[in-house]
């Protein structure tokens, strides 16, 4: 069986949640003996051989320019500057299915060319909150001026969707939202690459937060930890991830805390695995967190908030719930010296490898797009 993948991003490295979900549904429909043809667009994540070993051809386009991207003011510019006639040239040196990972990379399904051809859309959020949530954490204006204007945008390109066999949400708040415009709308949950449980027993060294501080979210989560929590502990912290050096280092003033800066993906797996606590808490309800999902197949104890846990409402049975400052100090000054038992980990496992299997995700996969 073969299939066309055109993906919003170059998925490698797999290091921040849409790659991670795309790379990891490759590696996944390849070692069951998909043929997988692979179209990235990308502009600062180059060309990697790596993708090879998993596809039968790579395809890469450069996203266009900001001024070629927003002369079209209907269409949000992420969208826009994914627009390619040499992609649209290659789908059509075949009649495999496509499937369009992310609404971004989506834009030439609506082509004429493509009407009888099978088209399938994979979703990492309701993009238009997505964009709108983004502004709200962006401080720099014209930054926050383009978010806004793109979630606006969105909210008509979203609803466009009639063209898909089927859609692939990552959540069912997403699901329950695009039913509205798709009637073949089916739940698949985030893939992540992980096969077990490998948390470890008793107890860690430190506290750990980690994310890519280019997002503007998640450096607003950060700054609210290190001024109105990790400044106020004694415990050893640790914050991890891209650009953290320069991001955070002038808001610290705590000699426990520790930046990690840049960390490759085999460094950030040792940070969480020996971490006692990793703390993740949000701003931002949307989406799958997959750093969550990766915290609780590696890691001990997590604390987060109610945002955090709200697209996935199972997990709760595996965190520690703190919606506020002084809970958070409080529930880590409870936790700092509890270990991590075995019982832990099989709850856990019962969980995570129930609702967040890559085998179990990619045969939903298979079956709405080859055997439905």
């Amino acid at each position: 069986m073969k299939l066309n993948i055109v993906s919003l991003d170059n998925p490698f490295p797999p290091n921040y949640g849409g790659a991670i979900d795309i790379f990891y549904k490759l590696k996944s429909l390849y070692g069951q003996g998909y043929k997988i043809y692979l179209h990235c667009f990308y502009s600062n994540r180059n060309p990697k051989p790596e993708l090879e070993y998993y596809c039968q051809r790579v395809y890469y386009y450069q996203r266009r320019s900001f001024i070629k991207s927003i002369l079209n003011a209907r269409i949000p510019f992420v969208v826009s500057s994914r627009y390619s006639k040499a992609l649209i040239s290659n789908l059509l040196k075949n009649n495999y299915p496509i499937l369009f990972d992310g609404l971004q990379s989506s834009l030439i399904s609506q082509k004429g060319e493509f009407k009888n051809r099978k088209k399938y859309l994979r979703l990492h959020n309701i993009e238009s909150d997505y964009m709108k949530q983004l502004s709200k954490s962006e401080e720099n204006w014209i930054r926050k001026f383009g978010l806004r204007l793109d979630a606006y945008r969105y909210q008509s390109f979203e609803k466009k969707l009639n063209q898909y066999e089927a859609i692939f949400t990552i959540s069912k708040t997403d699901q329950k939202f695009y039913q509205t415009y798709n009637n073949n709308v089916y739940l698949l949950n985030a893939f992540h690459g992980q096969q077990k449980v490998q948390s470890q027993l008793g107890i860690g060294n430190y506290i750990l937060y980690h994310g890519n501080f280019d997002v503007s979210e998640n450096l607003k989560v950060a700054n609210f930890l290190i001024k109105n929590v990790f400044n106020s502990l004694r415990f050893p912290i640790k914050i991890a991830g891209k650009n953290a050096f320069n991001k955070l280092q002038p808001y610290i003033n705590n000699s426990n805390i520790e930046i990690i800066n840049n960390p490759n993906s085999k460094v950030m797996q040792k940070l969480i695995l020996d971490a006692h606590i990793n703390i993740l808490p949000t701003f931002q309800a949307t989406g799958i967190k997959l750093k969550l999902i990766n915290s609780l197949f590696l890691g001990r104890h997590c604390i987060v908030n109610n945002a955090m846990i709200a697209p996935t409402p199972i997990l709760d049975k595996l965190c520690i719930i703190s919606n506020s400052a002084d809970e958070f100090i409080n529930k880590i000054v409870e936790i700092i010296q509890l270990p991590f038992l075995q019982k832990d980990i099989k709850n856990r496992t019962d969980i995570l490898l129930k609702y967040f299997n890559d085998l179990k995700n990619s045969k939903i996969l298979i079956e709405k797009i080859f055997y439905k």
